[in-house]
């Protein structure tokens, strides 16, 4: 029995088909991630499916047994005790100040401690630290029920899913496994089409030739040669009247073979986006940014205790660290430039995002906002542009008319392409579509900026950075290296100190017992031999003490 179902749906934002569903089906054992590009109807589908807006065609079922993380901070209520809330020290109730991935945690707890059939989650890790969202993802793992999530955290969509829906241009396509084997699939079918549009071009091609070339059998045909007497050109015409039937019957049969060739869509191009620091920005100092015994406190808590570390020029860092540690905080604090204890080279040049966007002019378009900042030509911009997903004129767009989610892909394009070379982001990935986000990844991978960023993106942050910088117990902690060793280095068992000393010990016992044996085995005088068993005896003693701890 389903748990919930969509047939035959039809929805439409004006004259725009947004939705166009020929049937989906939620079964219990189902665990799918819904993905598509900014715009194309994920929220939309959800909202649909509870009942929150109403469609033109169709029906729409939903079990009563459900429960629902939306993307909104909108959830006021208390959170009652339960393994979900203890995991992930969420708070009681819902406050003002919460942080962001507090009121996260709060929704979710809510959400995991009712034991509904199905759960409905809409981006649930954005505001989450990887801690938390590695909890989730171990929560959601052993959930008994089924459910579906839209997320852009790709390894969260490969741990949890076992089918991957994607939507675009209103309809759906379904993919068994994960969104690894979906990848996989995907690129499958892009060589594929890639070869059937080739194909269908050429055939195309040939097919318009043989058309061309009866065409001109045919109107020699029709014409009568000179120097021909009238009767001659009489029995020329009637005997050219049946060849040329023949021939424009053998056009209509091609014709008609072009009408019914399987049109074949060309595949998108991709553009490959490569950012070079402009001239004159170079920083020649291997330190651009010096950091000496900084310390973070707000009211009587300390959050980081004389931190010391350097940024390294042309280093991708990630800041990792659990929410409300001072992540941000210590951010805001190199953009201020007011404190002794950091230290920024003369020749740094700093471009910073956040989700508030206030770097853009509403009153100008897409592409006036990013040239006023850049040096690149309008050419380079738009390549760059098109791997957002803004393609042809939809860069002349005014950005008041854009949605939150492509106001966040034009101020991080801002941000790369202006004239800067320190890049500092806070969650750069939130609210971006899985295509969106791999065109930053790959842009920030070519690009010889350094950067220092803070995301809950595990597999953004592995293909991206190779420098770690993490926030724990008030101490800031350095690893040189990517985010996959780091994660391997940080969950090797720790040797405990007493037992590095123990073990040294009994080496130096052993070795002690092996002069002693030595020595009795020469003979000599017996009292010594009797003050070496003595000996021999005590150290025996040691060693089976030090192997029982």
């Amino acid at each position: 029995m389903s748990l919930a179902m969509l047939d035959k749906i039809k929805k439409y934002y004006g004259d725009r088909l947004i939705l166009d569903i020929e049937k989906f089906e939620i079964f219990k054992e189902d665990r799918i991630g819904l993905v598509g590009e900014n715009g194309e109807g994920k929220t939309t589908l959800i909202k649909v499916l509870l009942g929150e807006i109403n469609v033109e065609e169709g029906n729409v079922f939903l079990t009563d047994s459900h429960a629902y993380i939306s993307q909104k901070e909108d959830y006021k209520g208390e959170c009652i005790l339960s393994k979900a809330k203890s995991l992930f020290n969420a708070p009681d109730q819902y406050k003002d100040y919460l942080s962001g991935g507090e009121k996260v945690k709060l929704k979710i707890s809510k959400a995991l401690s009712e034991n509904r059939s199905i759960i409905i989650a809409d981006e649930p890790t954005s505001n989450l630290d990887s801690s938390s969202v590695s909890i989730l993802e171990k929560m959601l793992k052993s959930y008994n029920g089924a459910m579906l999530l839209v997320s852009h955290d790709r390894e969260f969509l490969d741990s949890l899913c076992n089918i991957i829906v994607e939507i675009e241009n209103g309809k759906l396509k379904f993919y068994k496994g994960n969104y690894s084997k979906y990848i996989k699939i995907k690129k499958e079918e892009i060589k594929r089409e890639a070869v059937e549009y080739t194909d269908y071009i050429k055939e195309k091609e040939r097919l318009n030739g043989i058309i061309l070339e009866k065409r001109g059998l045919g109107d020699s045909i029709r014409k009568t040669p000179k120097r021909m007497g009238n009767s001659e050109a009489r029995l020329h015409k009637m005997g050219g009247q049946k060849g040329k039937q023949k021939i424009d019957k053998n056009i209509k049969a091609v014709i008609s073979r072009v009408e019914h060739l399987d049109v074949k869509e060309k595949p998108k191009a991709t553009s490959e986006i490569k950012i070079r620091i402009q001239e004159g920005l170079e920083i020649i100092s291997k330190n651009p940014i010096e950091i000496n015994e900084f310390n973070v406190i707000i009211g009587e808590r300390i959050l980081i205790k004389e931190a010391t570390f350097r940024i390294k020029r042309g280093k991708k860092i990630a800041l990792l660290g659990e929410n409300g540690c001072g992540k941000t905080t210590l951010l805001k604090a190199i953009l201020k430039y007011d404190n002794e204890a950091i230290k920024i080279n003369n020749r740094v040049v700093i471009g910073y995002f956040d989700q508030n966007q206030s770097i853009l002019k509403d009153n100008k378009t897409i592409l006036e906002n990013i040239m006023e900042d850049s040096s690149y030509d309008q050419s380079f911009i738009r390549i760059n542009l098109d791997g957002f997903g803004f393609k042809g004129d939809t860069v002349l767009k005014m950005v008041n008319s854009l949605s939150g989610g492509e106001k966040v892909k034009v101020a991080l394009c801002k941000i790369l392409l202006s004239d800067n070379n320190v890049l500092i982001l806070d969650e750069p990935t939130n609210y971006l579509d899985i295509k969106s986000m791999e065109a930053l990844e790959e842009a920030l991978i070519n690009m010889d900026k350094t950067v220092i960023m803070v995301s809950h993106d595990r597999k953004f942050i592995a293909n991206v950075c190779d420098y770690i910088i993490e926030i724990e117990n008030n101490m800031v902690k350095q690893f040189n290296g990517g985010y996959s060793e780091y994660i391997r280095e940080k969950n090797k068992p720790k040797v405990n100190n007493k037992e590095k000393e123990n073990k040294e010990k009994l080496m130096l016992l052993q070795n002690k017992l092996s002069e002693i044996i030595s020595i009795l085995s020469i003979g000599g005088n017996i009292v010594d031999k009797q003050k070496l068993e003595v000996e021999y005896e005590k150290i025996i003693k040691e060693i089976n003490k030090l192997r029982q701890r």
